[in-house]
Parts: structure tokens; sequence; C-alpha cells
């Protein structure tokens, strides 16, 4: 018999199997990332598949099946489906919303199935939230933060408690120190106010940061 439970999770992802239906990618805050079926999704009198659009907070009630015990076929399958937050301002803002399945696309190279990070999925629900409210400076600094703590919980983020100004002539001393900053206070970020120049110059160093921490944990980033 399938167990049923249900979940609250940030849909992440979503790609067509089969004639009609959906693998879908939910993000909880429990569990991390779990991937389900939306049987039938695709089909026009279907009511759940506005639900499962990318980047919305939903409620669900998923089925496990037990089969692959006996050899037939497995799966989580998704039944009752509700949107608790679409996310309407930032779907609005093609800007923010890049930025936010920027954010997706850095998680699903880090991350495996069924490892919970609390703190993300708290801080990506405030982030979509804010996103539409911020100027280019601030979303750039929320871009910093972000992508910090998800490297931070991989466990692939560089010390940086040895980093000096002789160590990383490369790149701007404030943009550093900003990065720096937000490694250890990513809920600051709010705080942090910088020119343009500055925050062209963040997003220039964390893109380099990102590049040279994701090749040395054998992930290819673009």
């Amino acid at each position: 018999m399938p167990v049923s439970r249900m979940v609250s999770a940030l849909v992440f992802s979503r790609k067509n199997i089969q004639e009609a239906d959906r693998l879908v990618t939910f993000f909880t805050r429990e569990e991390g990332l779990i991937r389900v079926i939306a049987k039938g999704v695709r089909k026009i009198p279907s009511s759940r598949g506005g639900h499962l659009e990318p980047c919305t907070r939903i409620s669900a009630i998923i089925n496990e099946s037990k089969s692959r015990q006996t050899g037939g076929q497995a799966g989580i399958y998704v039944s009752n489906v509700e949107t608790i937050e679409y996310f309407h301002e930032l779907r609005n803002d093609a800007d923010a919303f890049a930025r936010a399945c920027e954010q997706v696309k850095l998680f699903h190279r880090l991350f495996d199935l069924h490892q919970p990070v609390p703190e993300l999925f708290d801080a990506l629900i405030d982030a979509w939230r804010i996103y539409p409210s911020l100027s280019q400076e601030k979303r750039i600094v929320l871009d910093a933060s972000i992508a910090l703590v998800i490297v931070q919980h991989a466990g692939v983020l560089p010390d940086m408690r040895s980093w000096n100004i002789d160590a990383v002539q490369d790149t701007n001393d404030k943009s550093n120190r900003v990065i720096k900053y937000l490694a250890e206070h990513p809920e600051h970020a709010p705080r942090i106010v910088l020119s343009g120049d500055q925050a062209m110059q963040l997003q220039r160093s964390m893109k380099n940061l990102l590049m040279r921490t994701l090749a040395d944990a054998s992930v290819v980033y673009s």
C-alpha cells in the first residue's frame, strides 16, 4: 500500500515524462530535494498543473509506492496540491525571476536528494518575496548572500579566514570584504549599501569565486 504524507515545498523544476505526466522536483524544509511524479498533469482537465510551476510554494499530499520491494513500479506520486504562495511580483519582474532561477540551478548542482537545508528553505522564501522591491545593487548583494549560504551548506565554501589583500589581488578589496562579511552574517545582507560600480564588482567577484569553488568540487558552473 502507498504511504501518504503532506509536505510543504518549493517547486524547483519539472520535466515532461510519458504522455501526460511530469517529474517534479520539490525542495522541502524537512527532507530537502525530493522528486515526485505528477500523473496526468499535462492533460487539459488537470487542476494540478498550475500549482506545479517553478518557484511556487505549495502544499501537497504525496504517496510513496513501496512496490520497489516487490519488483513493481516504485516512486513518489503527488495527488492533491495547493498553492501557498505564487510569488506574483517575482514572476512579473523578469530580472528578479531570473535571479531566483539561478539560485535553484546552483542548488541542483550541489545537492543530492534528501539533504535537508531548512535555513536555505527559509532564506529563499524571504528572498523571493523581497526581490521585486530591491534596487539592482541590493539584488546583487542578496544574490551573493544566498549563493554563499548554498555553497557553505554544501561544504564547498573556501576558508576565508586566511583571505587578505595580497591573496586576492585579482579582485576588488571592497568586494572581498563584503563576501567575507556575508559568509559570516548572511542575515545582514539588507544592511549593506553599495554603489553601482561596487555592486558590479561584487557580482564579478562572486562569479569568479563560484567558478573556482565549483571547479574544485568537480561541478561545472556557467
